[in-house]
């Protein structure tokens, strides 16, 4: 019976240390999955969670990367067409020395110093240059430029894309410079009511005493000028030419509705013109021009350039001495 049992612990002892060797023995290697087939080149591999609609679209651009360039590559940056650029409508100034202010279309004023000294011009806007160290230089950027040196007031009255382009000086007391491109008509107002127009040239501005513009072309274009004191005469000046251009502080030329006329002596002598208004009655003498006011309000005539105005029932009377008399006899007669 004790045999017995001890047989039977040896046996429960021998199967327990069976169980806990088997436990601590690592598993069996897992039998290999068959391998996938590797993918081809340009094949995609498949993606089950993607959805049909990127598939193809990765497709699509697989099959255009795949295909030969028909320009070979280059670094260089395309070209962007003229059409799609975006139109700039302002120009640029700079100031080159004191003192220079920019007032603005709609009245605000900006006095620019050495540290902020560039500024976009558009319509409408006006530069006022002080004192005869001040300069400031004029961009359009397709090849326009300008520069104004010494006081000046000059006005952009037109953007910088308009055709023609426009420009009015209304005070120039030094000197003015202007770089015309070809292919962009430029429109210059002067004072006195005189214009200057041109492509293509180089043109230069001087005043004479605030009494006159002398306007010299470079060339290679001639330049159209228009002089009110002219009339409706235009006046082509050529590459290496200058004219000059009457400056008064109350200019004549603008004076409207003359509709009278009188002209005495000869060019030998120095013609005297007369232009009035309905108000004013033209006489001719021998020697003199009358003048006499007829209607119920003053009338200004123009008398070679000048403005001559007449209260109703006086008369003045006008002569001109002989060109080349000393101006004492002149202001004798």
């Amino acid at each position: 019976m004790r045999a017995f049992m001890q047989l039977a612990a040896v046996l429960l002892i021998s199967k327990t240390l069976g169980v806990v060797a088997i436990a601590q023995e690592d598993p069996p290697p897992a039998a290999p999955a068959p391998s996938a087939p590797a993918a081809q080149e340009g094949e995609l591999p498949a993606n089950a969670a993607g959805s049909e609609a990127l598939n193809a679209l990765l497709e699509r651009l697989l099959a255009v990367k795949s295909e030969p360039s028909l320009v070979d590559p280059t670094s260089a940056t395309p070209e962007v067409p003229a059409s799609s650029a975006p139109t700039r409508r302002t120009a640029t100034m700079r100031r080159a020395a004191d003192a220079v202010q920019v007032v603005r279309a709609d009245g605000a004023r900006r006095d620019l110093a050495y540290w902020d000294q560039t500024i976009e011009l558009a319509i409408g806007d006006e530069v006022r240059q002080h004192g005869g160290r001040s300069c400031a230089l004029l961009d359009y950027g397709d090849g326009t430029h300008g520069r104004f040196d010494g006081e000046a007031i000059w006005r952009m009255t037109a953007d910088a894309i308009a055709k023609p382009r426009e420009l009015e000086v209304l005070q120039l007391a030094r000197f003015c410079e202007l770089w015309l491109v070809e292919g962009v008509d430029m429109v210059i107002a002067l004072p006195g009511g005189n214009e200057i127009a041109g492509t293509a040239t180089r043109i230069t501005l001087h005043d004479h005493d605030r009494r006159a513009i002398e306007v010299r072309v470079t060339g290679p274009e001639p330049v159209v000028v228009r002089s009110p004191y002219l009339g409706d005469r235009l006046t082509t000046v050529a590459p290496g030419q200058r004219i000059f251009l009457p400056v008064l502080t109350e200019p004549s030329a603008i004076i409207p509705h003359l509709v009278r006329e009188a002209v005495l002596f000869d060019d030998s002598r120095g013609r005297l013109r007369v232009q009035a208004p309905e108000q004013l009655t033209l006489t001719a003498r021998e020697l003199e021009l009358e003048v006499s006011g007829s209607g119920l309000i003053p009338g200004i005539a123009r008398a070679c350039g000048a403005r001559v105005m007449v209260k109703p029932g006086e008369t003045l009377r006008l002569t001109r001495a002989p060109i080349g008399f000393p101006r004492r006899q002149e202001q004798d007669e």
